[in-house]
């Protein structure tokens, strides 16, 4: 195991050395939202809605070891961080599908289901091998709605626990992706959220614990108060701003009382595909994150993803949500993205 991600300040260091070192991007985390790196859908309903059209047939198996083959093609871009989901993310938002999909490495009392932690642990695995850093993201709102607070409570033990006794040291904690009081479990209301934190950062395994923090929603949410002071890195949502409006946002952070007095890093793990926004983002002195939802989902922010069906040949896939998913730097808007990251880092450099 050779990757450990540590804090110093507000910057991110890698074995010791700032991320990315010489660089206007020195100490940043360049990432990606690559959710569905483990999905796995339980509802019979539904599961047939991602087979892949060069088979017909849905395969979880695939799609891991497709996306952990990816990982060093990811990494000769520069890119450093990926977020990926124990209880994925929204595949398709519309209502027939988003409301009855099932998907969760968390059984109904909050213990964990081996396959997906065999997934995640063959994540963690190739991403250690390849210098990268997996921003393990806990809880889904839509997912999370089919658990009562004490099975979330023992998910977030368990999952905490087995991360510690991997070993691996190239995690970062996304407690709850876009933590707001719109989630029917208040556990992860602004006001209550850093007792959760605290939790998760109060388990230890031979002396060492976990980084963690919690997304916020994109416009103009922000980490508050106890939040913000508990987490020990900010991950405010860029979806919906244009690039003046998502550096007001990283200014309005970075002038919060809570965090002058404690600068820690800014981590955007979910934003666009916009590169615009990666500049301001950089200029700001925040890391960001690429997210990149792919036709043939109910979805639009500033990206419009219902003009066209899911492509009809594997080769063609787009985005890195939608399922099934190409995880290769396959269409245009990937390579725009792959492309800026490595003007700004000069690839494989950490």
């Amino acid at each position: 195991m050779s990757t450990e991600i540590s804090i110093e300040g507000a910057k991110f260091f890698i074995n010791g050395t700032p991320t990315y070192p010489g660089t206007r991007v020195e100490g940043l985390l360049l990432n990606s939202r690559m959710i569905q790196a483990i999905f796995d859908d339980a509802c019979p309903e539904t599961v047939a809605h991602w087979a892949y059209p060069d088979t017909g047939v849905w395969d979880p198996d695939r799609n891991t070891d497709e996306f952990c083959a990816a990982l060093p093609l990811y990494r000769g871009h520069g890119l450093l961080g990926v977020t990926v989901g124990l209880q994925a993310g929204g595949s398709d938002f519309a209502a027939d599908i988003y409301d009855k999909y099932r998907t969760s490495a968390f059984k109904t009392d909050g213990s964990l289901k081996p396959a997906y932690m065999e997934r995640l642990r063959r994540v963690l695995e190739a991403a250690d091998e390849a210098g990268m850093v997996v921003i393990v993201n806990y809880f889904y709102w839509k997912q999370a709605l089919h658990y009562t607070d004490e099975a979330l409570l023992h998910g977030m033990d368990a999952a905490t626990a087995w991360l510690l006794r991997t070993g691996h040291r190239n995690i970062l904690v996304d407690l709850a992706n876009e933590a707001s009081r719109s989630w029917k479990s208040t556990l992860f209301h602004p006001e209550r959220i850093h007792h959760a934190i605290a939790r998760v950062q109060g388990m230890t395994h031979e002396g060492r614990r976990l980084l963690v923090g919690s997304s916020c929603d994109g416009g103009e949410a922000l980490p508050e108060g106890k939040w913000l002071e508990t987490e020990d890195f900010c991950m405010p949502h860029g979806n919906g701003l244009v690039p003046e409006a998502l550096a007001a946002k990283l200014r309005r952070l970075k002038a919060m009382p809570e965090y002058a007095r404690a600068p820690k890093p800014i981590l955007v793990n979910e934003d666009s595909v916009f590169v615009e926004n990666l500049d301001a983002a950089v200029a700001e002195g925040c890391s960001w994150g690429f997210y990149c939802q792919g036709y043939g989902s109910h979805y639009a922010d500033r990206s419009d993803w219902t003009v066209r069906d899911r492509e009809e040949r594997y080769e063609d896939l787009s985005g890195y949500q939608t399922l099934p998913v190409n995880w290769g730097i396959n269409t245009a808007i990937k390579r725009a993205f792959f492309d800026r990251v490595k003007a700004l880092t000069g690839g494989g450099a950490c």
